[in-house]
């Protein structure tokens, strides 16, 4: 599902800005499961109102893990965000950056499915629900 009205065509934080926030750095590093699990859950449910850590992509990306071959989760969300919020790239760069540091990839997914969740009201298509409905009584 890709944005065609999106006028971002580049990443909102750099791919070596990978220190800040201290939290998601760590998480990065030493859960990295648990983060890419987060961050394909975000981009269902911005608010993580239905959060877990352990869900299916974070058990996809341990298994893919323990064969050696992270980095295709790593890849695969990565396209996804790029076409999702228009940003420029292409599929051999994803590839190449989820092979060469895949913490980096991690962390630059997240906060930018976190910043354009943001930027889109917090759900995906800009959409915002209305608020609720008052009645008074007479």
């Amino acid at each position: 599902m890709s944005n065609p009205d999106h006028k971002h065509n580049e990443w909102s934080n750099s791919f070596w800005d990978c220190c800040s926030p201290f939290g998601t750095c760590c998480m990065s590093f030493w859960l990295p499961c648990c983060l890419h699990g987060k961050t394909h859950s975000r981009l269902d449910d911005p608010y993580l109102k239905e959060h877990s850590y352990c869900n299916g992509s974070c058990c996809l990306y341990t298994l893919t893990s323990y064969i050696g071959f992270h980095w295709v989760p790593l890849m695969m969300q990565r396209t996804k965000i790029r076409q999702r919020f228009g940003i420029d790239g292409s599929g051999c760069g994803d590839c190449c950056s989820a092979c060469c540091c895949p913490c980096c990839v991690m962390m630059q997914n997240e906060k930018e499915v976190e910043v354009q969740c943001s930027r889109m009201g917090g759900l995906p298509g800009g959409y915002q629900a209305p608020g609720g409905m008052n009645y008074s009584a007479q």
